[in-house]
């Protein structure tokens, strides 16, 4: 259970779109990682969740949905080549 999942939250005082990485736990949760992929927004942050624990796929298919108002550097991580 290592693969990574993402979480999409809203940044109440700016309306701000972030993508989180996230490991997905035994009981069906993820744990997220503390900033977010650009590195800009804290998951403490005053914010609401638009998806969580989705993978890459199904995360991108969100995003793509929402469009323009998701950070331009967390999307694009969605599209980056493993290395």
């Amino acid at each position: 259970m290592s693969k990574n999942v993402y979480i999409l939250r809203e940044r109440k005082e700016t309306g701000e779109l972030h993508l989180f990485l996230a490991n997905p736990t035994e009981e069906n949760e993820c744990r997220s990682q503390h900033k977010s992929i650009c590195g800009r927004t804290n998951i403490e942050e005053e914010s609401r969740t638009i998806f969580a624990c989705q993978p890459e796929d199904r995360a991108r298919i969100q995003c793509a949905k929402i469009g323009r108002t998701i950070c331009t550097t967390c999307v694009s991580h969605l599209y980056a080549d493993e290395v």
